[in-house]
């Protein structure tokens, strides 16, 4: 067997691995595999399969590759790390999110002809539940996000869309004015996380990676996300209102000082000596 061969996490002796390190990395195999899924096609590329064993030593050995998933094993505590079952989840969380991960952009969602659509976090519980025979807790999911985000491993964005252009026609009742809505949140895998394993390096790896780009791009799909913005991307800057220094007796009716006992205030358009009374 060659060097190459027995660095690959799947050629590591079973005795190496714990029973539930083991298990994970068989099924990561056999969902990459397109010989071994009944309906004949591999949930995600070699390239992703790649990724997904190299993370899973993680479940026996939180400080492998240099340390570099101390971010995530310490996102909780600098001092007391994360139990072997949360590494377990965060794999198998993993798994799921990367059955619709875009290769080339690391971005988690369904490219499109016009644009890619992303996807709800029911549907990674679906996958997670497909991919390992059990559903999820919606506590445990979101908590593993969690895990990610402050570990800078995963970023999500909430996005916000508008139905129709607005400069179609100016002339529009209020009930009429396009629509801005909520789709769900951009997800995306960081680089930082990809780039703990090294696997750019690795021919098999890139091979891959550029067979699924360009099958992509042969069906015509992007990966381009779409947002909303703003009619003006101009500032209103609004001037302060001048400190009212001078108000009406309630018994006179006659203007009075607002400050009877001498004190002088400057109105100032620029508000530097303003009370906290203004």
């Amino acid at each position: 067997m060659s060097s190459s061969k027995r660095q690959h996490p799947k050629n590591k002796a079973k005795s190496t691995a714990s029973v539930r390190q083991y298990a994970v990395t068989s099924r990561i195999t056999q969902l990459g595999a397109q010989k071994q899924m009944a309906s004949g096609k591999a949930k995600f590329p070699y390239c992703t399969k790649r990724l997904l064993l190299a993370f899973a030593h993680f479940i026996d050995n939180p400080h492998c590759y240099s340390r570099q998933l101390h971010d995530l094993h310490y996102c909780q505590s600098t001092v007391y790390g994360l139990q072997k079952r949360q590494r377990e989840t965060c794999v198998k969380v993993m798994v799921a999110m990367c059955c619709d991960l875009e290769v080339e952009t690391h971005q988690i969602g369904k490219p499109q002809l016009d644009y890619m659509d992303t996807i709800t976090h029911h549907t990674i519980m679906r996958n997670y539940e497909a991919c390992w025979g059990e559903p999820i807790s919606e506590k445990r999911y979101y908590h593993t996000i969690k895990l990610f985000k402050l570990a800078d491993f995963l970023v999500i964005d909430a996005v916000y869309l508008q139905d129709r252009d607005l400069l179609a026609n100016l002339d529009l009742n209020d009930e009429d004015l396009p629509r801005v809505y909520s789709k769900p949140a951009y997800k995306t895998v960081t680089q930082k996380f990809i780039s703990v394993f090294s696997l750019d390096s690795d021919d098999g790896v890139v091979k891959s990676k550029l067979r699924s780009i360009a099958n992509r791009m042969r069906k015509g799909l992007k990966t381009l996300w779409v947002r909303y913005e703003a009619f003006s991307d101009a500032y209103v800057w609004k001037k302060r209102q001048r400190a009212t220094v001078i108000r009406t007796d309630a018994v006179t009716q006659q203007p009075r000082a607002r400050y009877p006992q001498g004190r002088v205030i400057k109105p100032s358009i620029l508000g530097g000596n303003y009370t906290t009374e203004h």
